[in-house]
Formats: structure tokens, sequence, C-alpha cells
């Protein structure tokens, strides 16, 4: 006969118990850990409807941020040119989208304009921005590389770019206007210009200050209400919805589309499983015009999407998301409806930053770049003081490269990095 105390019973009896209440927490932590699991991986996959309103006849221009919706509503119409707000930079658009039209003035230089008139008008070039890339503006469309910058001439000694170019630019009120860019102040980050009546009157020399304005991409002037509030600030938005001049069947055509922000890159699909999902090998593009227009087609008085066509954006809030275009309801509403699809959290607030070397520096021929982080996607760029690109090099996807410098000319220059939408800049002097 066994003999068992109560104390023993008591003990081993509780032993199974708490036994038995173990594996139930086990049990629970891992059902609890798994339904986690299956609800965040649902969180990523599910589609979030979309829709932004740009009103009747596209009035407004819309911001969007994929993160957090709509940033804001604009009107077309308020701003008739606008800078790109990089000191190192000399882009300058027009609003194209609201109808303003911009000539180069063929008859004379900077120093012509007691004598401007617009003899033979018709034969005048009109001068349009490029939809591809923000920085190369109507004013900068008949440059002829360093240091011609279109609208103005380099200068090695101030660092300032000289304007030697008359224009003539029309505004959607059908008011003509003689224009000059006098000169852009790189250093203090201040543009001059000189405007008037096409008969002398209303004359105004203006210098504008970009500094206050240099949280946003551009600063938008009217040549009525000077500067004026256009944006939100650059890091708030990812795509701009608006009407802009793209080249249609090698024609300058007005076009409603997306464009986007200069800090953000893209991946178009064409083609596709409208279920594809896997990003990861997709060429991310930093172009303006990226998504662009042509999702959408004309038939008849209806516009059909192609469903096949998909976008994926890595986010300035981090993320990268799928965006489908669902409808777009015309000049009627400006409505257009979308969905998008959050397939990684991960993205320019990913903890893995990428840290960009550049050496040596001084350099003379070559320039070797090294990246490191978790992954490689862009572009880098040489840029010069008044910011005009160069050269630009497809970023290696080992993270490794050696840039050819060799014919570029002695002095010092900017080489920005954008990998996966993160901006990294470098100053580089090259000596020969």
């Amino acid at each position: 006969m066994i003999s068992v105390s109560l104390t023993d019973y008591c003990d081993r009896t509780l032993c199974r118990i708490n036994n038995h209440n173990m594996k139930t927490k086990i049990t629970t932590a891992i059902l609890s850990f798994a339904l986690l699991v299956v609800f965040n991986f649902n969180r990523l996959q599910a589609q979030t409807p979309g829709s932004i309103e740009m009103g009747p006849q596209y009035a407004n221009e819309v911001f969007y941020s994929l993160t957090n919706g709509e940033v804001k509503s604009s009107p077309r119409n308020i701003w008739d040119i606008a800078f790109y707000t990089n000191a190192f930079s000399a882009g300058i658009i027009t609003n194209g989208g609201a109808g303003v039209e911009l000539y180069t003035y063929p008859n004379a230089a900077a120093d012509g304009w007691n004598s401007f008139d617009t003899t033979g008008m018709s034969g005048w070039t009109k001068m349009y921005n490029d939809a591809s890339e923000w920085e190369n503006g109507a004013f900068n469309r008949n440059q002829k590389g360093h240091p011609d910058y279109g609208w103005g001439v380099y200068s090695m000694t101030s660092h300032d770019v000289i304007g030697d170019s008359l224009f003539l630019i029309k505004t959607p009120d059908g008011i003509f206007r003689k224009l000059n860019i006098i000169r852009k102040y790189s250093t203090l980050n201040q543009y001059e210009i000189r405007f008037s009546l096409l008969d002398g009157q209303q004359d105004q020399t203006v210098t504008l200050e970009v500094n206050p304005q240099n949280d946003r991409a551009f600063m938008a002037y009217s040549f009525i209400n000077g500067i004026v509030d256009r944006e939100p600030a650059a890091a708030s938005w990812d795509i701009l919805f608006t009407r802009y001049i793209a080249s249609v069947q090698n024609t300058p055509y007005p076009v409603v589309g997306v464009l986007l922000n200069p800090n953000v890159t893209a991946a178009r699909s064409e083609k596709t499983d409208p279920a594809f999902t896997d990003w990861s090998n997709l060429d991310f593009e930093t172009g303006s015009d990226v998504i662009g227009y042509n999702w959408k087609s004309l038939n008849g008085s209806q516009y059909v999407i192609e469903d096949s066509l998909l976008f994926f954006v890595k986010a300035q809030q981090g993320g990268v998301y799928k965006l489908v275009f669902d409808s777009f309801a015309g000049s009627s509403t400006g409505i257009t409806t979308f969905n998008t699809t959050l397939l990684s959290p991960l993205g320019l607030n990913n903890p893995e930053v990428v840290k960009v070397f550049v050496y040596p520096n001084p350099a003379t021929d070559q320039l070797n770049l090294v990246l490191q982080g978790p992954s490689f996607s862009g572009k880098t760029g040489l840029y010069d003081l008044s910011g005009r690109l160069l050269r630009n090099w497809e970023l290696d996807r080992t993270g490794s490269m050696k840039l050819d410098v060799s014919e570029i000319n002695p002095g010092t220059y900017i080489l920005q990095t954008n990998n996966n939408g993160t901006v990294t800049t470098n100053k580089v002097i090259l000596v020969k």
C-alpha cells in the first residue's frame, strides 16, 4: 500500500493544474500571434478606395498622400510661373495646364528690352515644360549645356545664373507681357525678374525670396498677385492630380493626369494580372510622369480605365503602395477614383538607412560611389552649383559604382543620389 500525504497529493494535483494552465496559455499565445500575423497580412493586402475631385473643367490641382489621403486642393489659375526651390537649381516652369504660353524672343538678347516687338510672332516657337523632368521647365528648354541653362548663363565667378534672354509670356487672362529673368543669386536663393506690358507700361523689377518656401518643391508666382500659396510642404504629398502639357503623338497637348513628387519613386507595370503584388524586382523611377495620363482612354463619351496597368509607389511617409485606377469622370466633375494597397510597411522610414560615401574627394577622372544599406534602386547625378544636371547614372544594384567624370571641367559640384526615393547630396571637387 502506497502512502500519500495530503501535502503530496495537493502538490501533485496543483502541478497538473498548473501544467494544464501553462499549455492553455501557450496555445492561446500561439493562436493570438497567428491571428495577429493574419490580421496584419490582411491589413497590408487590403484595398483602400480613394477618390479626388478636381472640379468642373479641372479647376483645381489636388496634392495627395498615399498614406494620409488628400493634402490640399489648390485653384489651378492662381499662378503663372514657378521656381524650383532648390538653391542649386535653375528650373523654372510655366502653368501650361491653365493656358500660360511662353515664347523666346528671337530678335534680341536681354539688352533688347526697349526694342521688343511681336512682329512675326506666329512663327515663334512655343516653349513647354518637360513632363518627365520637373527641373527642365519651359524657361530651360533652350539650354545648350553647361554653362547655358536656357534663360541664362552660369557664372564661374559668382556661381549665379545671369539672364541673357527675353521672353514673351501670355497669361490665361489673355494679357501679353515681355519678361526677363535677370539673375538667380544662388547663394541667397533669390531671383530677380523684370516684366511689363508690351507697350512698356506697368514695368516692374521684382526680387523673389525663395528660402521662405524652400520646404515646397516650387515657389509659385502670379504677375498680378506675386508669390502665391499653391503647394503644401513637399514632404507631405506623394502625387499630384493636375492638368499639364504632354507630348501626345509627338504634339504638345493638354492632358489630365498624375505627376510624382520630386522625392518619390514609382514603377509602372503594363499588361499585368490585376492581382500582381510582387514589387521587389520592379524598376522604380524618379521621372515626374511615370504615372502620367494614359492610364485612361476616351471611348466615345466615356473614359475607359486600363485594368492591366498597375503602379507601385514608394510613399514619403513610408510604405510601398500599389495604385490602380478605377474611374475617371472627365471635365464635368474632374473626379478620379482608385484603389491603393499597402504592400510593405517599409519604405522611406525604413530604419535601415542607406549611407552614401564618395571618394576620392578631390578627384580627377573618376569618383567612387559606395552605398551601404538594404537595397539600391534609382539614380545619381552630378550637378553644378547652379543646379544644372551634367551627368547621371543608374544605380548599380551592388551598391558600388565608378563614375567617369573625366570630361567634366574642374570645379565644385553636387552629387545627388536618389535611392528608393531617399535623396542624399555630397559636395565633390574635381581637379586636373
